[in-house]
């Protein structure tokens, strides 16, 4: 089993059951003892649950509730004007002759239409659906996509291929779709394996941008993709919280709302 499919399904059982033992969880993954204490160990320090002697405990619930995610056609009509806006609004941070990253989600998608208007671009992308939208649409745009393990109903490639693709890319800026987005804690994955994935590309980006329509703001989540300390500009719409934003620029966080 793959260590992004294991911790998920790891994740899964400790939440199901209120508490599990390390010997239980060996058993129902089909690993080692010691493989699951060091994802116990890994998974505690990200706050995904607490370890405790012999196994580990689910966190409160109510704390951090497990995301759900929506489908790509769904969510790609949802708030689709807002989302629209802030894409274009986004193209227009994007320097001439850079290289940038591009995620996949239902915002980053509606930057595409506006890519031609970037002089000199580079799209480097793990998202089989924006790469196919700017082959079909933005010709000129040359794009370089990432290998990996695809993700079938996000048609993203995830794991270590993907990672280590971009070990001989410069990256100028990042531009991510966030799940959620906490003005304190920072912007939140809705899968803990693609959440991985995210991680490791953003390490590689000088900059990054977070697109954010105003529902964001309201999802929780305890899988964290960045803290905002490494968050350079938040893009996001009128509607978006003033107390959030307000608390965005408090962390020297650049917000532009469109």
């Amino acid at each position: 089993m793959l260590s992004e499919k294991r911790r998920s399904t790891l994740l899964h059982h400790v939440r199901s059951n209120g508490s599990i033992s390390v010997e239980n969880l060996a058993e129902l993954l089909n690993v080692s003892v010691s493989t699951v204490r060091r994802d116990l160990d890994d998974m505690d320090g990200r706050g995904l649950l607490r370890r405790v002697h012999g196994g580990a405990l689910a966190v409160d619930g109510d704390e951090v509730p497990v995301p759900v995610e929506t489908s790509i056609t769904e969510r790609a009509v949802r708030n689709l004007e807002e989302k629209r806006r802030i894409a274009a609004k986004a193209v227009e941070l994007i320097t001439p002759g850079s290289t940038i990253l591009l995620t996949g989600g239902s915002t980053t998608a509606q930057m595409v239409p506006h890519l031609s208007a970037a002089p000199d671009v580079t799209v480097v992308t793990n998202s089989i659906a924006i790469a196919y939208e700017i082959g079909t649409t933005a010709e000129d745009v040359q794009v370089l996509v990432l290998g990996g393990l695809m993700r079938n109903v996000e048609l993203s490639l995830l794991g270590h291929l993907t990672t280590q693709a971009l070990a001989d890319i410069h990256i100028d800026q990042a531009f991510f779709s966030a799940y959620g987005l906490d003005p304190e804690y920072g912007m939140l994955g809705a899968h803990l394996a693609e959440a991985e994935t995210d991680r490791n590309m953003i390490t590689t980006a000088r900059r990054l941008t977070v697109l954010a329509d105003h529902s964001k703001f309201s999802r929780r989540s305890a899988v964290r993709i960045a803290p905002v300390s490494r968050i350079d500009t938040v893009v996001t719409g009128h509607d978006a919280p003033e107390e959030a934003v307000a608390a965005l620029r408090a962390h020297d966080i650049t917000v532009f709302r469109a």
